[in-house]
């Protein structure tokens, strides 16, 4: 092993160390939070939903954007093929983005509860910003798995790059949240 991979490794590994224990105080203080300004109590069912929902439409929603990015970039007559994958790239983080939100605020809005879209869609963006980050640190700038990359060690780093903007749009739902 590659120093730079054994050093990679443990950064990653605290990375999502910090990241599950910042979810969870959240968590536990929008729970303490929500006894003392009469807020809905949060259900860790839909708040599961909101991540694992939300993460995984997510990546539908760049799919989804990045090919209608690209095929208006065929229609308006980009010829410059780095210009057509960054518009792309542009359509598909718009349409992950308001995937992902749109999903994670619809979940937390079923039944007696409510919250703010913009905090939900800002949550979005600050998840995506951290999945950019760890996959920069993991995969390189290329954003390819480095030879030798164990195959769990691919899906790993996918689930996490994928659910950091379900993440934190859950978060983001989940602060603004109370009774309609």
């Amino acid at each position: 092993m590659s120093r730079a991979r054994a050093i990679r490794a443990p950064w990653l590994a605290t990375l999502c160390r910090a990241l599950a224990a910042c979810s969870a105080a959240l968590v536990v203080a929008g729970a303490v939070g929500a006894q003392q300004i009469e807020k809905p109590r949060i259900q860790p069912a839909r708040v599961a939903g909101q991540v694992i929902v939300g993460g995984y439409s997510g990546i539908a929603g760049f799919v989804i954007g990045r090919f209608v990015a690209e095929g208006v970039s065929g229609l308006v007559g980009v010829e410059n093929e780095t210009a057509t994958r960054r518009l792309g790239f542009v359509g598909g983080v718009i349409g992950g983005g308001l995937a992902t939100a749109g999903v994670v605020y619809g979940i937390g809005n079923m039944g007696d509860q409510t919250g703010d879209f913009d905090a939900t869609y800002l949550g979005t963006g600050v998840g995506f910003v951290a999945a950019l980050g760890i996959a920069r640190m993991v995969l390189g700038p290329d954003g390819r798995p480095r030879e030798g990359m164990s195959t769990s060690a691919r899906w790993a780093s996918a689930n996490v790059i994928a659910l950091l903007p379900a993440i934190g749009a859950t978060i983001g739902f989940n602060s603004t949240r109370r009774f309609k």
